[in-house]
């Protein structure tokens, strides 16, 4: 079978989709109020505080949980991690079924914190990029990012069908909660059923898995891989405030402002995702490709910045807002594949991951706060404004780190660095 110049069996492409929909369905149970916040808050009568709390619990295990994380998906094979990961997170699930207090609720999202990071995230990763070649990385990684947006949409319906269909409120909340639990249990044995081990996993022991980590800990082009999945997720966060800028500012409806939401972050997500990848690939150098990406996202945040209120310019900065969406989802795309390139070998890569995590998920611990201070002292266009400067920023920084490391694997290419572990010459 081929599919965007993959050569693989249908074992490899099943087990690639089965990573996909546990990639989209995972994360729904400790973000449920992304989809249910007034419904799930109205069966456990939390107050908003309460919800907030909920995620500041999660982001701080999971936090904790990304560096031990890639140790651990060096240690132990990949696929009993994701399966381990999903059952568990399902598992956890069940507590919330017959609608506890919000302690039991906030015990929940911490296990989620780990079963969603340290069982989870890395493994999900490295699981892709044992699927296939270094010349393939982008195609696999972009595919991944395409499929959890898929799976993440349908899934996200079938819930809401499943609530709806169900006469809403807390039976509805207690159906979908089981709902969700029990698709990531069976995802999780399907993807123990379809994943297989690559010939070096498993082959190293704790001692050397740690000497592994001390040692990518060490190498500055990890670093500036985790510096530029920073400021690629930081573009993806700060997408979300497109929506309110059109509505508030330029009047847009707030319906036509939810459907132009769902394409910005899935339908892109589907579409674009896995061409980024394909062009990714046949560029030869993912960190190659990104610089360019970059460079079109800060065109396009300036344009965003500079571009005058009116109706005349309605339709225009939509385009521009989609445009600035492929561009992000390009980078979501691919700033995760580049572990090959940097030669850190496949028994090594969780703990690659595990740090370009750790960085690329720090935005979550300030960024939505300073941008909403942005807007709330500064009423009207100004604010959005410095929402629109602080991404070109953020594009000026990827594209300087992508310049860096390029220099630095071009520097270190017949440098071979002695990892001291077993099999760190398969890449």
């Amino acid at each position: 079978m081929k599919l965007l110049g993959l050569n693989k069996n249908w074992k490899q492409y099943l087990t690639l989709l089965c990573l996909c929909i546990a990639g989209g369905s995972i994360y729904k149970l400790p973000y449920i109020r992304d989809v249910f916040y007034t419904q799930f808050q109205e069966a456990f009568g939390a107050t908003n505080t309460e919800m907030g709390l909920m995620m500041t619990v999660y982001a701080i295990t999971c936090f904790f949980s990304f560096l031990p994380g890639g140790w651990l998906t060096d240690l132990v094979p990949a696929k009993y991690l994701v399966s381990v990961g999903l059952i568990t997170t399902g598992a956890t699930g069940f507590l919330l079924i017959p609608i506890p207090s919000m302690t039991v609720v906030l015990i929940a999202q911490a296990i989620w914190g780990v079963t969603t990071t340290l069982l989870f995230w890395e493994a999900m990763f490295k699981g892709v990029r044992i699927l296939g070649s270094p010349e393939e990385q982008g195609r696999l990684f972009g595919l991944l990012e395409g499929g959890r947006g898929i799976a993440s949409t349908l899934i996200s319906f079938a819930a809401l069908g499943i609530y709806a269909w169900l006469g809403s409120g807390t039976f509805g909340m207690k159906a979908t909660i089981a709902f969700y639990s029990v698709t990531l249990m069976v995802l999780g044995v399907l993807c123990f059923i379809l994943m297989e081990k690559n010939p070096v996993e498993g082959k190293i022991n704790a001692k050397e898995a740690i000497t592994g980590l001390i040692q990518v800990l060490k190498l500055p082009k990890v670093w500036l891989a985790g510096f530029i999945v920073f400021c690629g997720y930081s573009l993806y966060q700060s997408l979300g405030y497109f929506t309110p800028y059109l509505v508030d500012v330029y009047g847009m409806s707030e319906n036509i402002g939810s459907v132009i939401s769902i394409i910005r972050t899935y339908i892109l997500a589907i579409v674009i995702a896995p061409i980024g990848g394909t062009l990714a690939d046949k560029m030869g150098s993912k960190v190659g490709f990104m610089r360019y990406v970059f460079i079109m996202a800060l065109i396009l945040a300036v344009i965003s910045m500079v571009m005058p209120v009116g109706s005349g310019t309605l339709y225009i900065m939509i385009l521009v807002m989609l445009l600035v969406a492929a561009t992000v989802m390009m980078l979501r795309g691919v700033y995760y594949s580049t572990t090959a390139e940097l030669n850190i070998p496949v028994v090594l890569a969780g703990s690659a991951l595990g740090l370009m995590s750790l960085f690329g998920n720090m935005p979550d611990f300030f960024l939505q706060t300073m941008c909403g201070h942005f807007i709330d002292s500064n009423p009207g266009v100004k604010g959005y404004q410095m929402v629109f400067a602080t991404m070109a920023v953020l594009a000026i920084l990827g594209f300087t780190f992508c310049v860096i490391l390029r220099r630095v694997i071009k520097k270190d290419k017949d440098k071979k660095v002695d990892f001291k572990v077993s099999n760190s010459d398969i890449m």
